[in-house]
């Protein structure tokens, strides 16, 4: 069964964080299965560290060590570190209108073929524009 394995940051285990996702104190590592089922794989601190700058290369590094296992990240908003993300490194950058986890997880379930589709063409050496936002009204 086809797998995607997502980092997001969250203070709470609930919600993502709705601040830049470094900015969490942990990045939480989700599987999600093409069947819609996701499970909690693991919770990472975060210890990327503080930064005097907006947009530190330096801390996105670090960061990106502590979830460099994963496919996807998910966050709630878009930052300079995150267009870095997208056209720079193997991650899959989503946004998500959602706060809460379970509930971004769920919509990610209903989209993941279109996600999976993104990772599979970033593994082949891609960097699309795009940035994928689930849980928008139409």
């Amino acid at each position: 069964m086809k797998r995607l394995r997502i980092a997001l940051g969250s203070d709470d285990g609930v919600n993502i964080i709705l601040n830049h996702m470094g900015e969490s104190k942990y990045f939480l590592i989700y599987d999600l299965f093409e069947d819609g089922q996701f499970e909690l794989v693991e919770k990472r601190e975060n210890l990327s560290g503080e930064s005097e700058k907006h947009a530190d290369e330096n801390k996105m590094k670090k960061a990106m060590s502590i979830f460099e296992d994963s496919d996807v990240i998910m966050a709630r908003k878009l930052s300079p570190n995150y267009i870095k993300m997208r056209d720079n490194t193997k991650f899959q950058p989503v946004l998500s209108k959602i706060d809460s986890i379970e509930g971004s997880m769920a919509e990610m379930g209903a989209s993941f073929a279109e996600i999976y589709g993104l990772v599979e063409r970033r593994r082949c050496g891609e960097r699309m524009k795009t940035i994928p936002t689930i849980g928008e009204k139409t």
